[in-house]
């Protein structure tokens, strides 16, 4: 078992799910429209792009299984909308006991975040072709994205005392709440 904290069951099934989506969706639109913008300038960029996509749900996925995440398999208030994670996490580890190394965990969860990292450094090069707008924007949309997440989403999930996200909601709830 890992020495995490347990997740809050009382928060499945997750109970801001069109919140949610309201903010994900158009996130996930942006970046498909990056992905279908490199495939226009090379498909090689378009396939790297879409690898950093699956590696980051993939390493993921296993920071699913070790922590437990009642999400797994069904509906998942994930970041980025890396639903497939959830997936991953089922059928790679559903049913099967999972190695709780600490270690592994963090070398796999700082890949998926390098990853992430990726989606939002790598095209920027191509998407300033477009001007540099277009690529200030991107990266203006990856911040925007992940501070509204952590304070909204991230309060109501059932790992909020486990993962990052959670404890970046609550180190902002400690800053703003000493002031």
């Amino acid at each position: 078992m890992t020495t995490d904290p347990m997740p809050d069951m009382s928060c499945v099934p997750y109970q801001r799910k069109k919140l949610y989506l309201l903010l994900t969706v158009p996130f996930l639109v942006l970046l498909l429209s990056v992905l279908v913008y490199l495939w226009t300038v090379g498909f090689l960029l378009a396939l790297v792009f879409l690898l950093l996509y699956l590696v980051m749900c993939y390493f993921q996925a296993y920071c699913c299984a070790h922590q437990n995440c009642p999400y797994v398999g069904g509906f998942c208030p994930a970041v980025i909308g890396i639903l497939p994670a959830s997936l991953m996490a089922k059928i790679f580890y559903g049913g099967k006991a999972v190695e709780t190394s600490q270690q592994k965990f963090e070398i796999y969860a700082t890949v998926a975040v390098m990853a992430w990292v990726g989606l939002l450094v790598f095209p920027l090069f191509w998407i300033a072709d477009l001007g540099l707008a277009y690529a200030v924007g991107y990266a203006l949309a990856h911040v925007v994205y992940t501070l509204i997440f952590g304070l909204t989403i991230c309060p109501a999930c059932a790992l909020r005392n486990i993962c990052p996200g959670g404890k970046f909601h609550k180190l902002v709830l400690r800053l703003t709440s000493n002031r």
